[in-house]
């Protein structure tokens, strides 16, 4: 996926869920699972819920959360290998966590 300028929100039934655009411009819906802060910088964990190129339904990304130059956010790809594998961590930890808290209740 290229930068993605994330949308505006809109009703309160559709605040988990993001829309982008894929390289061909055409919109794929995600699902919102968490949004996680790691060294620094801000990342987002997001579902797919249709089949595209590079992703099925129920598969999950991580992008980066960055600014444009007009201090709007964009989503971005992360190219390291090694960022990635760290926040990727990071989100299991937390997903578990959260199903820990769940059981407990």
């Amino acid at each position: 996926m290229n930068d993605q300028t994330p949308p505006e929100t809109p009703g309160e039934q559709d605040e988990h869920m993001v829309t982008l655009q894929d390289e061909n411009g055409n919109d794929v819906n995600f699902d919102h699972l968490m949004t996680v802060e790691f060294q620094g910088a801000n990342y987002i964990l997001l579902e797919a819920q249709q089949d595209m190129e590079d992703c099925l339904q129920g598969e999950s990304i991580i992008l980066k959360i960055e600014q444009d130059e007009s201090g709007d956010d964009v989503y971005a790809t992360i190219e390291d290998e090694n960022e990635y594998s760290q926040v990727f961590q990071k989100c299991l930890q937390l997903l578990e966590k959260e199903d820990e808290e769940e059981g407990g209740e």
